[in-house]
């Protein structure tokens, strides 16, 4: 099948180049898990001076909002391109952060390095040569003994498995995408939050979970959300 990571690498770079504008706006359920209170969230809010890694950040959206809130914040992105452009646009706001190049299996940091871990939208992409449970043993490598793990998770009735092939790991190579990044790419979905407890399990505890179903004019857009505590070793 070749090196599928290459042409995802390239296509985000692109991607996020493309956005010009300065001002970025966090995610929907970032702020709500970070900054607000609900009756099934079991997590512990972050204190000012915890550290956390911003997996996947991406335009920095979400990266300026764990800043805001006093955090001492890490990232990693797949290109040296898009650390380029997010740094550069951290800087212009005002905001430092240490980011740096990495892989959801291979984060360039030590052992039990951070206090909480943000997936948003990225903790289910597959390299060619990996399975999902590589990223999340990576995840809680890198995190301190009971630190957070917050994620987004990919729900299988979501518009980007239509007509996807089903692999013998669970993963799904996607053959359509209308924002032209993932084709080809394997992305590991569950059809419900059972499913994600089983398979996280092994390596987390104390789950709390919601989700969402969104139809945004004609993008029909299903995901899991997911908090989760580091498990013994």
């Amino acid at each position: 099948m070749g090196n599928h990571s290459s042409g995802i690498d390239s296509s985000y770079e692109r991607h996020y180049s493309e956005r010009k504008s300065l001002k970025v706006y966090p995610t929907e359920f970032v702020v709500r898990t970070f900054l607000a209170s609900y009756p099934r969230l079991n997590f512990k809010r972050p204190s000012p001076g915890d550290r956390v890694l911003d997996v996947g950040f991406g335009d920095g959206r979400n990266t300026v909002l764990l800043a805001d809130t006093g955090l001492e914040v890490s990232g990693i992105e797949i290109t040296q391109g898009i650390v380029d452009q997010t740094q550069a646009r951290l800087k212009e706001l005002g905001y430092k952060a240490d980011l740096r190049v990495g892989r959801n299996s291979s984060i360039p940091y030590e052992d039990g390095s951070f206090d909480y871990i943000l997936a948003c939208h990225c903790c289910y992409y597959c390299d060619e040569g990996d399975v999902f449970f590589d990223n999340l043993s990576e995840y809680a490598r890198v995190l301190k003994p009971g630190g957070f793990l917050v994620a987004s998770v990919a729900n299988r009735a979501s518009y980007i498995f239509e007509g996807a092939e089903q692999l013998p790991d669970g993963s799904m190579r996607i053959t359509r995408d209308p924002y032209n990044n993932r084709k080809e790419y394997r992305l590991q979905a569950f059809a419900n939050v059972n499913e994600i407890q089983a398979y996280f399990s092994p390596l987390f505890k104390n789950f709390s979970f919601g989700s969402a179903e969104n139809d945004y004019y004609g993008i029909d857009e299903r995901v899991f959300w997911v908090v989760c505590q580091k498990g013994n070793e």
